[in-house]
């Protein structure tokens, strides 16, 4: 857990540098500026995607399964969001977010790509969701 929000998905390659502390699109918990409010700098990679307010992703997977559309997305269990993030990918680039199970009102700790297609999350409150396609 980093910075109340600024939460972010980066594209790592090697010799880059992405930036934290020097930079982010966080703050502390206090509410002060972290590094005068820096979210951009020469030589520093920006995030692919980046969340304000912060989401808490606890667990990550890319989806391989045989639902098409869903195919090499990722999903982002989500803590403090109480949801898991689709986000659609191209080009290494963020395209898309759909949230689901938002309306469960749970924190999602960890989301797992099953080998029979469905994805798999467990939250903290130990409920265990098969989540497929409509």
């Amino acid at each position: 857990m980093g910075p109340r929000g600024g939460d972010e998905i980066n594209y790592i390659q090697a010799g880059k540098n992405y930036g934290w502390p020097t930079m982010t699109y966080g703050i502390e918990y206090s509410g002060e500026k972290i590094n005068n409010g820096v979210t951009k700098k020469n030589g520093l990679e920006q995030p692919v995607y980046y969340w304000d307010p912060v989401i808490s992703p606890s667990g990550i997977t890319f989806y391989t399964g045989n639902i098409e559309e869903w195919k090499n997305n990722l999903f982002i269990a989500c803590l403090s969001g109480e949801k898991i993030n689709r986000i659609i990918l191209e080009n290494n680039k963020v395209v898309g977010e759909e949230r689901l199970l938002e309306d469960q009102g749970e924190r999602f700790r960890d989301v797992y790509d099953g080998k029979d297609g469905n994805l798999y999350a467990i939250t903290d409150s130990g409920k265990l969701y098969r989540i497929s396609k409509k």
